[in-house]
């Protein structure tokens, strides 16, 4: 049988966890399949748990070092590596502005959008202004400086977060001036930006869309939404069914933006009006991606069948499921680990 070479990096997070998971449900689970895969994951510490649930590992810098991307290339070209995917946020920027280079150097595709996407995507504040700008559902939003007006408008209790940042990172609902003040605050001295929203009350009612464009006319190739109760930032319960009203703003927005790869929108429905509201855009795999694969819509093998095996590929449908996570461990004879 066909191998198919690819690396996953970080892999002690938890959407490359999600990836690793993917690819090996393909080579475990796939019908009449004619390939698999032979994973390579990455991490810069020994101690990351991904490592130990594929193939073959390799310790790399981390994405600030100068040596970073040349041992990316190295890697690659050592393995024969014919897909990247990136598993984390921090190693985003680096190898989405050097996909090309990496790719004449080795011969490998990197799933990730544009430049350009990652850039938009990365500052909430901007994409939030998109949205509003192609009347796509967006939160009322705000900078700090115009809060004097905002709060003519909306009251407490607001939203404040940073316009970069991910996994929630000093996200704070405010329920007082005194309160919004001392998050803006908290966000400044870390150097970030912050931003202020409205608050979306229902904890109940947020979900999470992940799709998958293609490489050459960036067409929708699946599209799967789940409704999700959060902890720590992380979906631990998920309940994947048909959601039309949300699943068809998302689809429109990835329209919009015209981009390559996995897109992951968060968003939850407003029940001042029933809208739904978009509250980020990830142009990245999301970490309920093994859910969306046991579903139907294992959205890196779509990936692989379109860049590399040059499938035409088009996800209708999915099965209906209720997810619930629990912890897992992975054991390491400490001999070999030390």
């Amino acid at each position: 049988m066909k191998s198919i070479n690819v690396v996953v990096t970080s892999a002690g997070g938890i959407v490359a966890q999600g990836i690793i998971k993917s690819l090996k449900y393909h080579n475990k689970h796939a019908r009449h399949k004619s390939y698999e895969y032979n994973i390579l994951a990455t991490d810069i510490s020994y101690e990351a748990a991904g490592l130990y649930r594929v193939h073959k590992f390799s310790i790399v810098q981390k994405p600030t070092a100068k040596e970073y991307l040349r041992s990316v290339i190295d890697l690659c070209n050592k393995n024969k590596i014919q897909v990247l995917f990136i598993g984390s946020d921090e190693e985003l920027p680096v190898l989405c502005n050097n996909k090309n280079y990496i790719e004449d150097n080795t011969g490998a595709v990197v799933i990730t959008s544009p430049p350009h996407i990652i850039e938009l995507c990365r500052d909430k504040y901007k994409t939030n202004e998109m949205l509003q700008k192609n009347n796509l559902n967006s939160i009322p939003s705000c900078l700090y400086d115009e809060i004097e007006g905002f709060l003519k408008d909306y009251k407490f209790p607001l939203v404040v977060k940073p316009r970069e940042g991910f996994g929630s990172k000093l996200f704070q609902i405010v329920n007082s001036m005194d309160e919004l003040e001392f998050a803006i605050k908290a966000i400044n001295q870390i150097g970030w930006k912050p931003m202020v929203q409205k608050y979306l009350r229902g904890d109940g009612n947020e979900y999470t869309t992940g799709l998958t464009l293609s490489k050459d006319k960036n067409q929708i190739m699946s599209t799967i939404t789940l409704k999700k109760i959060l902890k720590h930032g992380q979906t631990y319960k998920a309940f994947i069914d048909n959601y039309p009203k949300v699943t068809s703003i998302c689809n429109k927005i990835a329209r919009k933006l015209k981009t390559f790869g996995p897109l992951n929108i968060q968003s939850r429905i407003d029940i001042d009006d029933n809208q739904v509201k978009i509250i980020e855009i990830n142009p990245r795999f999301s970490a309920s991606g093994p859910m969306r694969t046991v579903a139907g819509v294992n959205e890196p093998d779509i990936m692989v069948r379109n860049v590399l095996l040059k499938e035409n590929v088009k996800i209708e449908d999915h099965k209906s499921l209720a997810c619930f996570r629990y912890w897992n461990e992975t054991y390491v004879d400490l001999k070999k680990y030390e």
